[in-house]
């Protein structure tokens, strides 16, 4: 349902920011109404939780269904309202054509433990963690994930939105 209404919306949204972009009294405002470039990057399915290394049945389950409606409802929508980046520009940075930048799994009591030590997942230490031998070993396995996880997600989101690339989107 939510994938139905951004097709819907953010269309209608971009078609007045445009408008509104070209008003001289906007322009000509205290804070102008900026030109607007919206580019769609991509989607981030995030906290589902992974046994023996695969996603559950049941998000995965999920996470098809979501990749399938934003394939076949959204990436049209958007690609009608020139919304969208070149298809190079996605292949370039390795995003299959359902444009998922990232799958961000659960990641548990890190994420609070993160939280109450004010450190970022994949800096916490072994005394923060409080763990010892095997656990200790798989969620510093899990830190490094993260950590590898977030690294490639973000050179994906600067690679695309580059003011020096080719496919820039900034105003």
């Amino acid at each position: 349902m939510a994938i139905d209404s951004l097709a819907k919306v953010l269309p209608r949204w971009y078609a007045w920011a445009k408008s509104a972009s070209s008003l001289q009294v906007l322009r000509e405002a205290n804070y102008p109404f900026p030109n607007v470039k919206l580019r769609f990057l991509g989607t981030i399915v995030q906290n589902y939780r992974i046994i023996r290394g695969k996603e559950t049945a049941a998000f995965q389950t999920w996470i098809e269904k979501i990749e399938k409606a934003v394939s076949e409802k959204l990436i049209p929508t958007l690609r009608q309202s020139n919304m969208m980046l070149p298809n190079e520009a996605y292949r370039d940075q390795g995003i299959a054509s359902n444009l998922s930048l990232a799958k961000i799994s659960n990641f548990n009591s890190l994420i609070a433990l993160s939280q109450e030590h004010r450190t970022p997942v994949y800096d916490l230490t072994p005394q923060q963690l409080r763990q010892t031998g095997i656990v200790l070993e798989r969620n510093q396995q899990k830190q490094e994930e993260f950590r590898q996880t977030f690294s490639d997600l973000a050179d994906k989101i600067i690679a695309l939105s580059s003011e020096s690339s080719v496919y820039a989107v900034s105003a």
